[in-house]
This record gives structure tokens, sequence and C-alpha cells, in this order.
């Protein structure tokens, strides 16, 4: 349904488009880092409004996402309605040496409205599968197609490695395993996780929920032998954490608990399914609470019943930038020739 803040979204983001590719010196190419560039040439008005249309935009700072929300209207302070229509971003990867950023309110603020539409294309993608399931008639003989697709299902989600029929407690596993995670839960654990963007694991693998991998894939943890798990992309790194939740035993719990929140009709909350996540990390309750908290104080509810735009889609780009330099030391603190490695 095209709401009127949709609409607003899809005008404001068209001209911001063709603001942006007027400025001087703005390099479609993606060169110019003075401002936020769009790369797909001088896009028509009415092209931009089409969906799926794909808009390459290239940013080289926190500072410059931050002003490029703001340019679209994706600013909650201004824009309180904006969660009726959440901008489609996808990121081609996490950036590289941004910490240094000064405001730490404007961190936390780009950090959250970034993961906020990576957690409800991801949200959006599982419910398309959940609609798909409940809407198969398990009691009447399947097609080819609907064996094929529940397959893939059943050993996506890890209940059977077997091909069709199922047994109807399978079925209900499967039932319990589809669904959503409340995107409060996805800002806040990927901000721990994570270090807000900052984190090693974040940074060369976009890795931002800490999933582990077997010995030698992925990125080796420096203080440990435990190897983490590398993804192509923030978004496929938001997938799995979703699908971990979603299958491993460790949080059967908190898939029961969503299913009978499901069924008494209530919203589902990260404030409240948060409390069922204590195995996610070693510190167990005092883990929990830490999550709850962050929720509380960066009001981050309002997440779990925001919605996507219809469109279009916006890919950033961002400019990774050098690494510091080392500090330099005093000639004479400095090892002689003889004695160096």
């Amino acid at each position: 349904m095209t709401t009127p803040i949709t609409i607003f979204y899809k005008v404001v983001t068209g001209i911001c488009m063709l603001f942006f590719l007027m400025l001087p010196g703005c390099d479609p190419a993606g060169t110019n880092t003075a401002a936020p560039s769009v790369e797909s040439g001088k896009p028509v008005l009415s092209d931009i409004l089409e969906k799926p249309q794909i808009l390459p935009v290239t940013v080289g700072s926190m500072k410059e996402l931050g002003q490029y929300y703001d340019s679209i209207g994706f600013n909650v302070s201004a824009n309180p309605d904006i969660f009726n229509a959440v901008p489609r971003l996808r990121f081609t990867h996490v950036p590289k040496n941004w910490e240094d950023e000064p405001s730490i309110p404007l961190k936390q603020s780009v950090f959250f409205r970034t993961m906020a539409t990576m957690a409800l294309e991801v949200n959006e993608e599982i419910l398309q599968q959940r609609q798909k399931l409940l809407s198969i008639d398990m009691q009447q003989p399947l097609s080819a197609d609907d064996q094929e697709w529940l397959q893939q299902m059943m050993m996506m989600y890890k209940v059977s490695r077997h091909a069709p029929p199922y047994a109807p407690e399978q079925l209900a596993e499967l039932y319990l395993r589809v669904d959503i995670i409340p995107p409060s839960l996805t800002l806040v654990q990927a901000a721990i996780e994570s270090a807000w963007f900052s984190s090693r694991f974040a940074q060369e693998g976009n890795a931002l929920f800490g999933q582990w991998t077997s010995p030698g894939q992925g990125i080796k943890a420096e203080r440990s032998d435990a190897w983490l798990a590398t993804f192509a992309n923030p978004h496929d790194s938001v997938a799995a954490y979703c699908l971990n939740l979603n299958t491993h035993p460790s949080y059967s719990v908190f898939r029961v608990t969503r299913a009978e929140m499901r069924k008494e009709g209530r919203s589902l909350k990260g404030i409240e399914l948060a409390m069922h996540l204590e195995k996610y990390s070693a510190k167990g309750v005092e883990y929990t609470s830490l999550v709850q908290n962050m929720i509380t104080r960066h009001g981050l509810e309002i997440a779990d019943t925001a919605r996507l735009a219809d469109g279009p889609e916006i890919l950033i780009k961002p400019i990774d930038r050098p690494a510091p330099e080392p500090p330099r030391f005093p000639e004479e603190m400095t090892s002689s020739p003889q004695e160096q490695v």
C-alpha cells in the first residue's frame, strides 16, 4: 500500500539524486568524496520512482552518510513518521576506519538507521517464506515445485535433510522457526557485537554478530582460538544472524515464546524476547539485561513496528579511509638494527 510518507520518500529521494548530480564537481563515477554521489548518470525523475530502480550512492564518512539520510527524509526527529516507510538501503561493505567520527550521537544515530533497513529487508524475506509456508495445504498432495521448495526450507532451517513427506512434528517445528526477528534486537545486538561497525571482524569480514565458524575459515580471533564467519556484505551477515536465532538449539525457548506471542495476537517485541538470549553471550543474564537497557535507552521499540518503503532501492558504497599510521617514537627509543628481527 502506498502511503503519503512513501510518496514523500520517493519524491524527496528523486529530487535529492538530481540535486547531488548538479553539485559542482560531483563525479558520477564516485571519485569525488565531497558529497554522496549517484553513479548511474543523470536519472529522470520518472525513472527514479520506478521500482526496482537501484541508485548507487557513494559516501566518504559517517557525517556524509548522516547528511544523505537527512536529505531523503530518513531522520526520526525531523520526520517522525519515517518508520512507516523506511528507505530500502543496501551496503556493499562495512566502511573501514570510520570510527574516529567526533560525534558519538551522530555515530549511533547513523548506525541505527543503517541497521534498521537491513533488519527490515531480511525480515521481509523471512515473511515471504512464512507466508508461502502457511499457504501450502499439507493435507493435499503437493506439487513437484512445492515439494522441492519445502525440502529446501527443511534443510535451510535445519529440521530435516530428507525429502517429503514430513511428519506433523517436523512441520510444526518448521512453522516455529520460519519467523522474523524483532528489529530492535537486531539493532542492539549488532551495536554490541560489532562495536558500532568499528570491530576488526566487522571491517575485515562484514561480520556484525560475532558468529563462530570452523577453524581455518573466516577470521581468527587474536586472543583465542575462535574463528569468526565472514560475509560478502552486511546484509548477508544479518540474514545469517536471523537464521542462527531461528535454528540453533540454544534459542529454542526464544522461538517457542515468539510463537506464543503470535498465538495470543501480540506484537513481537524485542525487549520481551531478549530475556531468552542469555546463551548468546558468556555473560548470560547480564548480557540480556544490557540488550533490554539499550533498547529502552535508545528508544528502539518503535523499530519493531517499522515498515519498508515501496522503493527505490539505494546501494550505498562507502569509501574506506586509510588506516591510521602507527605512533612514531623518538629515535633513541627505537630498536637498533642488531636488535630487529
